[in-house]
């Protein structure tokens, strides 16, 4: 009997991410590679350099509030921070441009390329980066905000 493997368990999610964004796609009356791209790389990395600024915006909330020289080094330090999410984004947009099928199939061959180094699958790096390394880099990005404005 053959053994079950974890890479062989990525097929799961990523075929449920699959049907979903088809589902999308109908929904918008956009192509599976167009649905990726806008879904995968223009609202995932827009709604993940949002997260990444919400640090910076509680920081200077506190700073207006307080105007304390710990805030404005927080701050400083906060909008550094916020700046290497926007400075991701425009060059995930200019390397990943237009037209949409350019764009999908060079993530296609960036992912293949990472699978290849990383001894995994396409399937499990496009889980990794698209759903897990997601949810954890603007979850934690939220948390920090939210706990900033508590402070």
């Amino acid at each position: 009997m053959k053994r079950c493997r974890l890479i062989d368990l990525a097929l799961l999610p990523f075929i449920f991410c699959v049907v979903i964004l088809r589902l999308l796609g109908k929904a918008f009356n956009l192509t599976y590679n167009q649905i990726s791209v806008v879904f995968n790389l223009w609202l995932q990395g827009a709604l993940l350099t949002l997260s990444g600024m919400a640090p910076a915006a509680a920081a200077v909330y506190k700073l207006c509030t307080s105007g304390s020289a710990l805030w404005l080094a927080a701050t400083v330090l906060l909008l550094a921070y916020a700046a290497v999410y926007i400075f991701g984004f425009i060059r995930m947009l200019r390397h990943y441009h237009l037209p949409f099928d350019d764009a999908f199939w060079l993530c296609v061959k960036d992912l293949e390329e990472l699978a290849k180094k990383w001894h995994t699958t396409y399937e499990m790096v496009n889980l990794i980066i698209f759903v897990l390394l997601f949810l954890v880099l603007s979850g934690a990005n939220i948390w920090l905000a939210y706990h900033i404005t508590q402070l």
